[in-house]
């Protein structure tokens, strides 16, 4: 073999095992089984395929950083924006911003839902006020909304209209207007 040949295979060995722990990570590998979050609950219901554009979004309970419980399906009558997130995902970080901005502007007309997949309530609490957001924040310490939804990719939005039909799916960050354009669909503008 040669030196080129070697290096490429430790490079493909490294990458294998960076992806292999970052997978790891996500689907909550530092967790033993008796060691979630105790302030931060969820609950799904069992057993649903992950979603599609023009179904109903799953229900889910979480309790919000805030405390506060949170149930999607009483959030009925209005536009949902539910986003999924991490507080390590670089692409969560730039849009946050962006995202902020959006949920003022449309405050009062569509609900913007934060997910935080992986996370403790006290890890996503100490990112909300660092970045200033103020939308509800969920955390999904053991992935069951997460994994409910299909998420395999972070950022990811799902827009659902005041039924709870999901009409539009977006992974990775969004840009304002996008959002927007989003939002308006969903409030018939």
């Amino acid at each position: 073999m040669t030196k080129q040949s070697i290096r490429n295979i430790v490079v493909i060995v490294v990458t294998t095992v960076v992806i292999l722990a970052g997978l790891w990570l996500v689907k909550g590998g530092w967790h033993s089984s008796g060691s979630a979050d105790p302030s931060a609950t969820t609950s799904v219901a069992p057993g649903q395929a992950a979603p599609a554009v023009g179904q109903a979004a799953p229900d889910f309970t979480g309790t919000t950083v805030d405390g506060a419980s949170l149930t999607l399906s009483k959030l009925a009558g209005q536009p949902v924006w539910l986003m999924f997130g991490a507080t390590w995902c670089a692409d969560c970080r730039v849009e946050g911003p962006d995202v902020e901005a959006v949920t003022e502007e449309y405050a009062g007309r569509v609900q913007v839902v934060s997910v935080y997949v992986g996370e403790s309530s006290s890890t996503v609490q100490a990112y909300a006020q660092r970045l200033g957001l103020t939308m509800p924040a969920v955390p999904d310490s053991d992935n069951s909304i997460g994994d409910a939804y299909g998420v395999i990719g972070i950022p990811a939005h799902y827009f659902i209209d005041s039924s709870g039909v999901i009409k539009n799916i977006h992974v990775g960050a969004i840009t304002q207007p996008a959002a927007k354009a989003q939002l308006d669909a969903l409030l018939g503008g």
